[in-house]
């Protein structure tokens, strides 16, 4: 089975839609293709007891990565770090090597450390301290029996290259997405849904999703046939499966396009 990853993109901005969770989409993405399955998404206000209680329940869930964006600032609301330190039951202490970073960054603009720049170098006892090198506030990385959790900044260039900075180190490639495409017009999508269904428990090892693209009564559907695996035995199966759902489209009236 894939490794399991959980997503915590935090901010209120987030919740009231001013921001577009893009973080999310995009880190889904790239854990899919390293061979990593990510098994949930959750957006979460600056709450201090929100973001810890659901950094255990992530955990009890049987994430064995955590990933959290954002809240890790210089302003009042950029609780993150603490947050998760409380889940973890670890103390939130002054990184030396964080706090080196953030200086050198501040002397760089020829500004001095305040006590809100300091904060950002508070991070879980323990923590790997990331680098980031396009902002000031530095990620973090600290394991926590066999969990690991990773703290991101919200600000998307900064979380991508940060990402790709650490993620062969942090995030080794497990495998890879095999995807298969079958594309049919003239069936409804509620007719090939049982045809779906029987492909899927015969194959639990791949999932069939249908995207339509108009209404039932005008069908175009796009259906994706994919698994997560490092098993070549796997991606040969996920072809045949789609050229199976084909067949039966095919014998349902279909047209495959």
């Amino acid at each position: 089975m894939p490794t399991p990853v959980e997503l915590l993109t935090i901010g209120y901005e987030l919740l009231i839609g001013k921001v577009v969770n893009t973080n999310a989409a995009w880190l889904a993405a790239e854990f899919t293709k390293r061979g990593y399955s990510v098994t949930r998404i959750t957006c979460i206000g600056d709450n201090e007891d929100e973001i810890a209680s659901e950094t255990k329940r992530a955990i009890e869930r049987g994430a064995q990565i955590i990933v959290t964006t954002g809240g890790l600032g210089p302003t009042f609301d950029d609780i993150t770090a603490r947050s998760v330190s409380k889940g973890l039951s670890l103390d939130c202490v002054i990184n030396e090597e964080a706090l080196k970073m953030i200086e050198q960054k501040y002397s760089s603009l020829n500004l001095p450390i305040t006590p809100e720049r300091k904060k950002m170098a508070e991070l879980p006892r323990g923590s790997k301290v990331l680098r980031n090198p396009v902002g000031t506030a530095p990620g973090f990385a600290v394991k926590k029996g066999d969990f690991l959790v990773v703290g991101f900044p919200g600000v998307p260039q900064e979380l991508k290259e940060m990402f790709k900075l650490y993620a062969d180190e942090l995030f080794p490639p497990k495998g890879e997405m095999v995807e298969f495409f079958v594309k049919a017009r003239g069936v409804p999508e509620s007719s090939a849904a049982p045809v779906v269904e029987r492909l899927v428990k015969a194959n639990p090892f791949l999932y069939i999703k249908s995207h339509p693209q108009s209404s039932e009564g005008s069908s175009y559907i796009e259906f994706h046939v994919y698994s997560v695996t490092s098993d070549p035995r796997i991606k040969s199966a996920c072809e045949r499966v789609a050229k199976e759902l084909a067949s039966e489209l095919i014998k349902m009236g279909a047209v495959i396009v």
